[in-house]
């Protein structure tokens, strides 16, 4: 719809901006009205508590790859600056991006069964690298067909990982502390992105457009090493499969 309302009406993200309050209304009364939680949840404990101990070397050393590489992962509105930068119209921008959504949705599926099947954490390693490839990709590209590919690529990466990355979360943390490891998980996320961006866009001011993705390739790769690095593969889920 937005790429329909941009090409029809001349690049008019208020009219788009507009359109996306009607199902988002439209969400938030069918949660209201069908979506009811199936009781409270049991305490973990009697007291509150901010530790974050009790967690396996696994767990932190997947939160230290997780946060390096958070910090190289800034705002997806840097990918559409590099289009805009290399002469890609907005409506094509929106194709690409749709492209983007439609690529994740479909691989998020097959995603989760190779992760299931090899490994989550030789997945979200391999996804990492994969990531690296493509940041470096949009700091090379040049052409409207180089980026569409790279946004192709970009959607592969986010369904190969994105639900690898909460399932190897939950199955390292131990019932009694899943929620904390989670919160966990997003306060590392939730910090990095804002010196992510920011960082970014200084680059890309003093340094040019390209340089805010050597950056995050950079920060990616190092992520996925430490993951490889850090592998028990006698215990890593799966691997004994990934062999056989």
């Amino acid at each position: 719809m937005a790429l329909l309302i941009l090409t029809v009406w001349n690049a008019d993200y208020r009219l788009v901006f507009w359109y996306s309050l009607i199902p988002g209304i439209v969400s938030v009364l069918l949660i209201a009205r069908y979506i009811d939680t199936d009781g409270r949840g049991r305490l973990a404990g009697p007291h509150f508590s901010w530790s974050v101990g009790g967690f396996n070397k696994r767990m932190y050393t997947f939160l230290l790859a997780i946060g390096l590489f958070s910090l190289g992962n800034s705002s997806n509105a840097f990918l559409i600056l590099k289009a805009e930068h290399e002469g890609v119209s907005a409506a094509w921008i929106s194709a690409m991006y749709l492209g983007f959504n439609t690529v994740y949705a479909i691989s998020a599926v097959p995603g989760g069964y190779l992760a299931d099947r090899y490994g989550k954490r030789l997945m979200i390693a391999g996804g990492l690298g994969l990531f690296a490839g493509i940041y470096s990709g949009f700091a090379l590209a040049t052409s409207e067909v180089e980026i569409a590919s790279l946004f192709i690529l970009y959607g592969i990466y986010m369904g190969l990982t994105e639900g690898a990355q909460r399932a190897y979360l939950a199955g390292l943390a131990p019932e009694s502390r899943r929620g904390t490891a989670f919160g966990l998980y997003h306060m590392i996320v939730g910090i990095a992105v804002l010196p992510a961006s920011l960082i970014a866009g200084v680059l890309w001011d003093h340094m040019g457009p390209t340089a805010p993705f050597w950056y995050g390739a950079s920060l990616a790769m190092l992520g996925s090493m430490i993951l490889i690095v850090t592998s028990d593969f006698r215990n890593a889920d799966a691997f004994v499969q990934f062999r056989s």
